[in-house]
């Protein structure tokens, strides 16, 4: 219910539907919700209410949980928080056809990327290459967009990160990576769990 939303949240989602009533090519429309996220992650009752949030991840099972803060019911994005506990990472992976902004709210990580220097026919092989590495802290940003591949490397500490995403993953198939072998596994997003932000 909008009424109960936690503030800051709810400005951000009326910012972003402005931004979907604009005639903006995706890319430009999530360069644009760049810094309304960046107000987003500076809000302290949001850091506050983030220290509760649970992280629910079975990563021997491949179970990645995404906490579902909002869908919009006439564009389409959504609003997710990923809580990684101490020394968990992510698979080398890609969003598919979603574009996405990732930022930290607490701790930090290591992100890592690489470019697919094959053809993109294969569905089941990829030949990639390591393109960069860099540590990430409080405030970060990235910009993900369709099918850039990377993996997230979490430190010594909690880290949590609130995503915006052009639609809900989960319903859709995603390619991980092996990065020595260049085989592809196809998985469906991380398990979307509803939970309320007040």
């Amino acid at each position: 219910m909008a009424e109960r939303r936690l503030p800051a949240l709810q400005r951000f989602i009326d910012a972003m539907r402005g931004l979907y009533t604009e005639p903006l090519e995706p890319a430009d429309r999530f360069e644009k919700a760049r810094p309304l996220l960046k107000a987003l992650l500076a809000d302290p009752e949001l850091s506050e209410r983030s220290k509760g949030w649970p992280s629910g991840s079975d990563h021997a099972n491949n179970d990645y949980v995404n906490l579902l803060f909002y869908e919009d019911p006439d564009y389409g994005f959504a609003i997710n928080a990923l809580v990684k506990d101490p020394g968990e990472k992510t698979p080398i992976h890609d969003h598919a056809h979603t574009w996405t902004l990732y930022g930290v709210l607490e701790g930090g990580e290591k992100v890592v990327r690489y470019r697919r220097t094959d053809d993109r026919v294969s569905e089941e092989q990829a030949t990639l290459r390591l393109i960069g590495a860099h540590d990430v802290s409080p405030g970060y940003i990235d910009f993900v967009p369709p099918y850039e591949v990377h993996a997230e490397y979490n430190g010594d500490a909690r880290t949590v990160g609130v995503i915006v995403r052009s639609e809900k993953v989960s319903g859709f198939l995603q390619n991980w990576y092996d990065a020595d072998t260049g085989a592809i596994e196809k998985h469906y997003g991380p398990r979307q769990v509803p939970y309320e932000l007040v």
